[in-house]
């Protein structure tokens, strides 16, 4: 796997201080002999005050709840094991790879709350058994062999509710938000806790689910379906239907077309899915946050790697707001170089004239 690399957003104070000021602040964490005398001999900057401090920005880890099936179905054959054992362990295996770049929780349907006796048909739901954290991959881990698939209903629709509400209470700082929903089939159970069965976006337990996913999206949380088993494995597909219309409703389909999921027939579509999920979601951020907003935005100008980038909601950056931009994004051909990892560093600088654009002369 590559390795992401650290982000640098460079803030220059360039408001409120004087030049000799701002010398005094930054020079005395950067300079070798640690003085900080601002009767200095060094050359005046002719673009103005550019001194500031260095920021170290990481790419914000994203929070990924991971709601796994565990419906009678998934004991059936998949490979040289079971689709839930092979799901689990690979899993297991690639949260543990991924564990300081995602933060990762985990939830099952149906839950263990009194769905776990043999013979029962509930459609019962839990909690996530492990909360979104960083370095979460042991109690991941641990969730995972201790769950088993059990006779009972698919209840996906009130599983999400449920990812929701628990979303709606994290207060964790972090803007983007998924939930990972790993199935061998369509919902079966309704929000109301009946069994209906019914494979098209409009029987009722894909329509309650339907729902669900769309009330995720409006709150900002993306949903990733990843289907498992041969029977979803094309687009018409048993149940493909439904579970093309949950992707794309989650805002983070697999393609624009169909199926719009995740296809995972075999152990090594399997794998390829989860990689590229993971893979995708853990990709460094094109918004960088600048804390507190910038008082003085004048003469903003963004370098990726030193060289300037035109200011633009196509190609290039723009500010949330102009008087006092709290964040930039970065967009089109830049934003695809900071993902695919090509850019080591990004700087944000002030007081920039139109004709500066190299680093090296601002």
């Amino acid at each position: 796997m590559t390795e992401a690399r650290l982000v640098l957003l460079v803030l220059v104070a360039a408001s409120g201080l004087g030049c000799a000021d701002v010398d005094d602040a930054t020079d005395a964490g950067v300079r070798g002999d640690g003085g900080g005398d601002s009767s200095d001999s060094r050359p005046a900057n002719p673009y103005g005050c550019q001194v500031g401090e260095s920021v170290q920005l990481a790419p914000q880890p994203p929070d990924v709840l991971i709601l796994l099936d565990r419906s009678e179905s998934m004991a059936m054959a998949f490979g040289s094991s079971t689709r839930y054992q092979a799901v689990a362990a690979l899993l297991a295996e690639l949260v543990g790879s991924y564990a300081r770049r995602v933060r990762f929780g985990y939830q099952e349907l149906p839950g263990q709350q009194g769905c776990a006796g043999p013979g029962m048909a509930a459609c019962c739901v839990s909690p996530p058994t492990v909360g979104v954290s960083l370095a979460a991959e042991a109690a991941v881990a641990s969730a995972l062999a201790s769950a088993w698939p059990v006779a009972g209903g698919t209840p996906t629709a009130a599983a999400l509710q449920v990812a929701r509400a628990y979303y709606d209470g994290l207060a964790d700082g972090i803007d983007h938000r998924y939930v990972l929903l790993a199935t061998d089939g369509t919902p079966n159970c309704t929000l109301a806790g009946t069994l209906a069965e019914g494979q098209t976006p409009d029987a009722p337990a894909c329509a309650d689910a339907l729902a669900q996913v769309s009330a995720l999206y409006a709150a900002g949380v993306r949903v990733i379906v990843l289907g498992v088993g041969l029977d979803l494995a094309g687009a018409a597909g048993e149940g493909a239907a439904c579970l093309d219309s949950l992707a794309h409703a989650g805002g983070a389909a697999a393609s624009p077309g169909s199926p719009g999921y995740y296809v995972a027939g075999d152990p090594e579509q399997l794998r390829r899915a989860i990689e590229q999920i993971f893979g995708g979601v853990a990709r460094p951020s094109c918004v960088l946050y600048f804390s507190p907003p910038v008082l003085d935005p004048a003469g903003m100008a963004v370098f990726l790697d030193g060289q300037r980038i035109p200011q633009s909601s196509v190609n290039g950056w723009e500010p949330d707001d102009s008087e006092h931009p709290r964040w930039v994004r970065i967009n089109g051909e830049y934003c695809d170089q900071i993902q695919s990892f090509e850019v080591t560093n990004v700087v944000a600088r002030f007081k920039c004239p139109p004709t500066c654009v190299d680093i090296t002369g601002c």
